[in-house]
């Protein structure tokens, strides 16, 4: 987990940052759900199970981004270690739940599209056969030709809160990836090699030794006008007999 590459934006923002993004995403998701529960008729009961669904996940990762925004001002108490990994963990349950419900809300939004669009159809003369116990229930205008067209803030209660919590989820998703890598990072963070250059440790010169053959640079400490002498070596000529 906590893929780089999907870091997006947010690669260099603080954790608490990056926090209350994914709780603000959320919240904004819980507001237009809301607006969409309240507007909608659903035709199909299945339909209107998985959206409410979606809607329960979005308000379970908004209180879990409440509970990693706790978790990050934490960081000095004794259950430190505890605390990290608990907040991998509700990362790795945001992920899931964010899946889930892009999933299901991406599904809710194609067949609401469809059922709307068979619904005008009908209601503009193009289709005989219909569920009109739903029809009933839509909000309608009459036009001047004798036709009957759904009001726009049906269509828009389909479209926006669907696309803005489709986009909110992948928001959230990425910002717990991020935060999965922060908090891993916390319960294992990286030791600081200090590297030592020629810069830092003075080289300490080679001096020779007195006293020690052979010593080519002279005598310590210089002697002036000193000439090094060649050593001769010569066989003794006294026989030593036993």
């Amino acid at each position: 987990m906590g893929v780089a590459p999907l870091f997006c934006c947010f690669n260099n923002q603080q954790p608490n940052c990056m926090a209350f993004t994914g709780l603000g995403a959320s919240f904004l998701s819980f507001a237009f759900l809301i607006w969409g529960l309240a507007d909608l008729d659903f035709k199909r009961k299945g339909v209107q199970a998985i959206y409410i669904i979606s809607f329960i996940l979005v308000i379970l990762c908004m209180l879990a981004f409440i509970a990693l925004l706790i978790f990050l001002n934490l960081r000095k108490t004794q259950a430190y270690q505890t605390i990290m990994n608990l907040g991998r963990i509700i990362c790795l349950v945001i992920l899931c739940m964010c899946g889930v419900a892009f999933i299901f809300m991406l599904v809710a939004f194609i067949i609401q599209i469809v059922d709307y669009a068979k619904l005008r159809s009908f209601l503009k003369g193009k289709e005989d056969d219909y569920d009109y116990t739903w029809a009933n229930h839509i909000s309608a205008d009459f036009n001047d030709d004798g036709t009957v067209s759904i009001k726009s803030h049906e269509w828009a209660a389909i479209f926006v809160p669907s696309l803005i919590t489709l986009i909110c989820l992948v928001v959230m998703a990425l910002v717990a990836n991020i935060l999965y890598k922060v908090f891993y990072d916390y319960m294992n963070p990286n030791t600081t090699i200090v590297n030592t250059t020629s810069n830092t440790i003075p080289t300490v010169p080679t001096v020779p030794q007195p006293g020690v053959f052979p010593n080519v640079n002279g005598p310590v400490p210089p002697v002036a006008n000193y000439a090094p002498y060649p050593v001769t070596i010569q066989q003794s000529g006294l026989a030593i007999n036993k």
